[in-house]
């Protein structure tokens, strides 16, 4: 027998094993979280200084540059890191840097500024953390990105556990409610069709809430079959009892989608995160005001508008004339139309800007005015809140005016 008939029987044999409830092989487990680190557990914490006044410098020694001194009346500390016997803080005023562990005592997490769900979508390590503590108190929720379920509800991790843990670390100490974003992007017919596979997914995915001390999980659905939609959402209604029974939440995230059954997947999740983006061949908004308020007009008919999220992209796609395009954080973008002496053009139809350069490229974005635009169906729907995809990709001056449009 030669090498594809033994292949193809082998895969006969796999698949047929499990339609009858077998298991199928499962990937290496990767849920063991990092080892509690005492310098993960301050991060995020408000504290206030101790000292009648204290040096910051630029790294945690006595020996580093001196950037500056504040002092003890200074109303508000951030502790973002610990090193050595120091931490790094940002005070109200004054500059960011380290200062002694025995200049700074300890107070109480600041209030969140926001009622409304402000849910930031982020890879963990990078600028993503960097935007994480700089805005925190201006989200009310995060979800990291890193973990991925098969067609057969095989579990995988794909990140940095030491960045996980303190990002996840600093959110719970600004009391923001952390959810594990889960990607499901393959055909799930096979795990679906399995009971017993389904079981072994679902006891997989409860246990992310308790290893890593989540509020509960964002199964994001990339891949919606049509004809297993019911057997779909009856598994996702499995694992939020799973998820209620540990004291966690699910979230669903679902693209817009002619023929989705948005009233059962209500049923089946706590929330819906509701993303427009399509997967694009050609150049054009990732996520059109008009598209996006003909959308809600219509899930809210099937769905009540307080149990759904809008998630907003915050990058840019750069478009060759032929292929995929690759995406650009708004400082690249910017970049990139300063370098290339390109006038940034505002399209009307969709109320988002875009640029042209060179032989035939194209680069649409977003930036604080086209996302004010679809920031403002939340408030016109009444929506339980909004999701911005990719903390530290946005244009910087999106937060101060969603913040101010979601206090409104």
């Amino acid at each position: 027998m030669n090498r594809g008939a033994v292949v193809a029987l082998l895969s006969f044999l796999f698949y047929f094993t499990t339609i009858l409830g077998g298991e199928a092989p499962q990937p290496v487990e990767t849920l063991v979280p990092p080892a509690e680190q005492a310098s993960y557990e301050v991060l995020g914490q408000a504290a206030q200084i101790a000292l009648d006044a204290v040096t910051v410098r630029s790294a945690p020694s006595a020996q580093a540059e001196a950037l500056g001194v504040i002092k003890k009346d200074t109303p508000r500390v951030l502790i973002l890191d610990k090193q050595d016997g120091w931490y790094r803080i940002r005070p109200s005023s004054g500059p960011t840097g380290w200062v002694p562990e025995h200049a700074v005592a300890i107070t109480h997490t600041a209030p969140k500024l926001l009622d409304q769900i402000v849910l930031g979508f982020y890879e963990p390590g990078g600028a993503a953390y960097e935007t994480l503590l700089e805005h925190s108190d201006k989200l009310t929720a995060v979800a990291p990105l890193g973990w991925s379920l098969d067609s057969y509800g095989g579990l995988n991790a794909g990140f940095d556990p030491q960045e996980m843990g303190r990002s996840l670390y600093f959110a719970g100490n600004q009391e923001l409610l952390t959810f594990a974003h889960v990607q499901l992007n393959h055909n799930p017919a096979p795990m679906l069709q399995s009971p017993a596979l389904q079981r072994n997914a679902i006891s997989r995915l409860g246990q992310i809430v308790e290893e890593w001390g989540v509020n509960g999980l964002i199964l994001h659905l990339a891949y919606t079959p049509s004809a297993e939609q019911a057997e779909l959402f009856a598994f996702a209604a499995a694992l939020r009892q799973e998820l209620a029974a540990r004291g966690g939440r699910l979230l669903l995230s679902l693209p817009f989608k002619d023929g989705l059954d948005y009233g059962a997947a209500a049923q089946a999740g706590d929330y819906l995160v509701l993303r427009s983006a399509p997967e694009l061949t050609e150049p054009g908004p990732s996520a059109a005001q008009p598209e996006l308020d003909r959308m809600l007009a219509e899930v809210t008919q099937a769905v009540q508008a307080g149990k759904i999220i809008l998630a907003l992209p915050t990058s840019g796609l750069d478009w060759p004339r032929a292929g995929q395009a690759r995406v650009l954080s708004h400082a690249e973008v910017m970049e990139l139309a300063a370098a290339q002496g390109a006038k940034i053009r505002w399209d009307s139809a969709s109320l988002t800007p875009y640029f042209q350069y060179g032989n035939g490229r194209e680069v649409w974005f977003e930036n604080r005015y086209s996302l004010k635009q679809k920031l403002e169906l939340v408030s016109k729907y009444k929506l339980a809140g909004t999701a911005l995809v990719n903390l530290g990709q946005e244009d910087p001056a999106v937060w101060e005016s969603a913040a101010a449009l979601l206090r409104s």
